[in-house]
This record gives C-alpha cells, sequence and structure tokens, in this order.
C-alpha cells in the first residue's frame, strides 16, 4: 500500500469540459421512466457512413438528422442509466438504459422514448445499471451491472451480458459466467481486442481479497467463460480521505502491442463521511509483470453545482462517473454523469494525455515505455 497522498495535487493535463460545462442530457419528465435522473451512459462512435446510414434507418431519423450526423463526422450512440418513477411494489425507483444519437462532439440529434433495456428479468428486476459497450467485430457488447431483487437472487449484484446490432434489438445472455459473479460484482469493461489470443475484462469485486479496487479476468471469447485473474491495481491512499477504492471507467483505447490507455474512476469517503468520486487515467501494458506502467490521480474532480449537488431525493453529490470514452479527431472524448443526476461531456487530447503518462512511466522506471 502506498504513503498518503493529497488529493489537491494538479495534474499533469487536465480534460475541457465540452459545451461549457452544461449537460448534454436532462431527465425527461413527460417520460417516468427517466423523470428523475440521467447518468453513467455507455457510448460508442459509429463514422463508417453506410453503418451509420443504416443505423439511421433502424432508429427511424428522418433524413435531415442523418446528414446532421454524417455532416459531424458519425454518431456517438449513448446507452444511458436512467432513474424515474419509484415504484412501490418493488421499493425502488428501478433503472433502465435510454438510448440517444448524439454528435461526436456531444451535441444531441436524436432520442428515443422508451428505454431499450429494461428491469424485467428476475436477475436484474431491480435494475440495469452502469453499462460498458465494446464492439467486436459487427456485434456490439455491452457489459453493465444487473441488480436482483427477486427470489431466489434477492439483493445480488452480478455483471451480466447483452448483444446487439444495433441497438435496438438485443440478446440477453444474462449473468457471464465463470468465478467473477460468485462474490456481488460491477463496472466490468471489456478492452476492445485480445492479448495473446485472450479478451480482457475488467471489473470489481465488492466482496473478498483486493475488494473494491480494479480486478481483471481472461476469457476465449468475450462471452466467456471468465477466470479472474485477481487484482490489477487498487486506489492510493489520500490524507483527506479515511478510505478510497476504484472501478474501471469505459473500455479501455488500445495502443497495440498489449498496451492500453484506461479512464477510470475513484470513490472516497471522508473523514466526516461525505463522499467524492473523481476520475483518472492509467497506461496498461499486459506483456509486462506489472501491468500498471503509469497513473494520473485524480485528472479530474467535481467543480461547480451541478456537479456537486445530485437530485435531492437521491442525494447522491459531488460525482463524477464514467462508463465510456473514445477517439475523435485526437480527443478523447468522455461523456460522464455529475451527481448521479445528469450527463456532461469532457474532452481531452490524446496525445497530450499519453505523453504525460509516459513521463510518469519513464520517471517510475528510468525508460522509456512507447
Amino acid at each position: 500500500m502506498s504513503a498518503l497522498r493529497t488529493i489537491s495535487a494538479e495534474p499533469p493535463v487536465a480534460p475541457l469540459r465540452m459545451h461549457g460545462g452544461e449537460p448534454v442530457l436532462l431527465p425527461d419528465p413527460s417520460h417516468p421512466w427517466e423523470s428523475r435522473v440521467v447518468l453513467n451512459p455507455a457510448a460508442v462512435l459509429v463514422t463508417e457512413p453506410r453503418e451509420l446510414t443504416a443505423l439511421a434507418r433502424s432508429w427511424g431519423l428522418a433524413d435531415g438528422q442523418t446528414d446532421r450526423l454524417i455532416a459531424a463526422g458519425g454518431a456517438c450512440v449513448l446507452l444511458y442509466r436512467a432513474q424515474g418513477t419509484y415504484d412501490d411494489v418493488r421499493g425502488v425507483a428501478p433503472s433502465s438504459l435510454g438510448l440517444a444519437v448524439l454528435t461526436p462532439e456531444l451535441s444531441v440529434v436524436a432520442r428515443r422514448g422508451e428505454p431499450v433495456l429494461g428491469p424485467d428479468a428476475p436477475y436484474q428486476n431491480f435494475g440495469v445499471e452502469d453499462p460498458r459497450c465494446t464492439r467486436v467485430g459487427d456485434l456490439y457488447h455491452l457489459y453493465y451491472t444487473g441488480y436482483a431483487g427477486a427470489t431466489p437472487d434477492a439483493g445480488r449484484v452480478r455483471i451480466c451480458l447483452a448483444t446487439t446490432r444495433d441497438f435496438l434489438e438485443w440478446d440477453r445472455h444474462g449473468p457471464i459466467p465463470g468465478d467473477l459473479n460468485d462474490v456481488p460484482n460491477k463496472n466490468a469493461a471489456l478492452l476492445p481486442e485480445p492479448v495473446d489470443g485472450q479478451w480482457i475484462l475488467l471489473h470489481r469485486p465488492m466482496e473478498g481479497p483486493g475488494a473494491m479496487a480494479i480486478h481483471w479476468a481472461r476469457a476465449d471469447r468475450p462471452a466467456g467463460p471468465w477466470r479472474t485473474e485477481g487484482l490489477l491495481m487498487e486506489s492510493f491512499r489520500y490524507r483527506e480521505f479515511r478510505q478510497s477504492w476504484i472501478g474501471a471507467g469505459g473500455p479501455p483505447l488500445a495502443l497495440g502491442n498489449g498496451r492500453f490507455l484506461m479512464i477510470y474512476h475513484q470513490g472516497h469517503y471522508t473523514h466526516d463521511g461525505r463522499r467524492e468520486y473523481d476520475l483518472a487515467t492509467a497506461l496498461l501494458d499486459f506483456h509486462q509483470e506489472s501491468p500498471v506502467r503509469a497513473r494520473i490521480e485524480p485528472l479530474m474532480r467535481p467543480r461547480g453545482l451541478q456537479e456537486q449537488a445530485g437530485q435531492p431525493e437521491l442525494g447522491v453529490d459531488n460525482v463524477l462517473f464514467t462508463c465510456a470514452n473514445y477517439v475523435f479527431d485526437g480527443e478523447l472524448v468522455i461523456p460522464y454523469a455529475g451527481a448521479d443526476s445528469r450527463i456532461f461531456g469532457a474532452s481531452i487530447p490524446v496525445e497530450e494525455l499519453l505523453t504525460a503518462l509516459l513521463r510518469k512511466s519513464m520517471k517510475r522506471t528510468g525508460r522509456v515505455d512507447r
């Protein structure tokens, strides 16, 4: 375990809050399923014109909307978590996943009025939560948290998988096979390409050895079965907090030769019990005995009322949380939630971020890890 650090250290590079720091997606009071909060979206970038046109047709977009996406250079497909009306029977405000289509720079073009995945199976009847989406061939793999409130699995939190080609029709695979779901588990992100013929999935067990830290698992195919490899990295310790933990953000960016650029989240409790969630970044190399080559903590902390004050009935304040990132025009775009209530966007030049991480790696190891 590392020595105590300070959370107030300035990062060597910092993301830019897009759209002047204003939300890019808000709850819709006219839709009971998303009337309270929208948060923690998965996102994929579609840029190939023929695929984009076919998807736009399946989504029912008007010609002008399709033309706008093509002119913008593609579509950000946002699969966001939403909560709305409180369910008196289940005793919760269940989470569903909605679909919104944005430009790559996060301007909304279309938004579907009904959820695309809902809490309608025993293993997720309390919530479909915090998705991450990775494309493998022509199939999109969505790993998400299924929250069960039905017997015999009441209270279980497991990593689940659904796959799709158009984001409307889904094959639901349920809780993923293997040993990852032997304990409550979440924050699963599939790396976008295999390493030495094996797929890698990041995850965060909530119990057991190394709990509340980023673990990794291997499988021969993206659907599993998965074999956990144990702890990948845990949080640094901070003098401002009595407890800190970390979990994966969006699927890491592939850099080639087993190397990946990862955005992840840090959670903390202050000494008086208040909470803070920040964003951080790391450089991974799975051809090294110790894959974590460098990290920047924190990269981004909550700022301003809309990131620091959440929906009053839920009471989740002072939180940044991401399940997504993609590269567009040299920028790493990071859709993220503020205070578990609304969705924002940030961007940072990929080369600047990678250079900062490589400098840290060189300082730590005495060699360049290019």
